[in-house]
């Protein structure tokens, strides 16, 4: 009997269709429904106990164990509907012996029509076969800075800084550099006038640098002592100096705000002038320091 066609609604054999073909296709939904839930939990469950393994929470197995995860839940999905689909059409009558004998046609089709899908795929897995970033990290593409907040065989999401979500497809991520593998680095640069003694303003840094490593927040979050490495450039109107510390994967912002603030308050404590943009002019026979805003102006007779 062929159950799609449906010119003769006859109550009985729309009985019989519900009872036997329609029990069927609700018992394979549901089924397929139990699997993704049971394919979940496992993911899961395995995904957990491997966190365990260490102590240490955000480390770089527990990214990677929870970027594994999804790609299993997101490809399982994907398997199960797609078998869900060709037994409910068996089901239907419809003979899925020519749809699985065209798989040669399709292929053919994919590499004619959709090539950037494919190569969307291929990029997924080589980013997890070569462990190139995991969830949870910050990388840069293409100029754009984020984090990566989740990862398909075919895409990849980044939200940067500003909250905006960038979804890229992974066959067009050629060059990424992860910015927190590891770990990170925090560099501060400060800038004195030529006027300030720069022996104490280096002894400044120094102090500064013993300070964080001491706080009770920020010195867990320091791998090694912070170093001073002294004068980085002369420039126009200051003296640019640099202290550097090896910090936690992706904990150097937060350490570098604290030392920026530890900067301003000890500087002017110390007595350590911190430069600002100055210029000099001479007018009329005069020698001008002309600044404005938070610059100061001075005028000299020249010599």
């Amino acid at each position: 009997m062929d159950f799609l066609n449906f010119g003769d609604l006859d109550p009985d054999l729309i009985k019989v269709w519900i009872a036997t073909k329609g029990i069927q296709i609700l018992i394979i939904v549901v089924l397929s429904v139990i699997a993704y839930w049971l394919l979940s939990a496992a993911s899961r469950h395995l995904s957990h106990r491997i966190k365990k393994l260490d102590d240490k929470e955000g480390s770089a197995l527990d990214q990677r164990t929870e970027t594994i995860s999804r790609l299993i839940r997101s490809a399982g999905l994907i398997i199960i509907l797609i078998t869900a689909l060709l037994m409910i059409l068996d089901q239907l009558g419809i003979a899925i012996g020519p749809i699985l004998a065209s798989v040669g046609l399709l292929s053919l089709a994919i590499g004619l029509g959709a090539q950037t899908l494919v190569k969307d795929i291929i990029g997924g897995i080589f980013i997890v076969m070569e462990d190139q970033y995991h969830i949870d990290e910050v990388i840069e593409f293409d100029g754009r800075i984020g984090t990566v907040e989740d990862i398909t065989l075919r895409i990849t999401k980044v939200r940067d800084f500003r909250g905006y979500l960038h979804i890229v497809p992974n066959g067009e991520i050629r060059l990424v550099t992860n910015r927190t593998r590891g770990w990170s680095r925090a560099v501060l640069d400060v800038g004195i006038t030529y006027e300030t003694n720069l022996e104490q303003a280096l002894d400044a840094l120094e102090e500064i640098g013993r300070l964080a490593k001491n706080d009770p927040e920020v010195g867990p979050l320091l791998i090694e002592e912070p170093q001073v490495t002294g004068v980085e450039d002369l420039e126009d109107w200051q003296i640019r100096l640099r202290l550097t510390v090896k910090t936690e994967p992706n904990q150097h912002w937060g350490v570098q705000r604290y030392l920026r603030r530890l900067v301003r308050e000890q500087f002017p404590e110390k007595g350590i002038t911190i430069a600002f943009p100055r210029q000099e002019v001479v007018v009329l026979g005069l020698r001008n320091q002309v600044s404005d805003g938070a610059n100061e102006t001075r005028i000299e007779p020249s010599s």
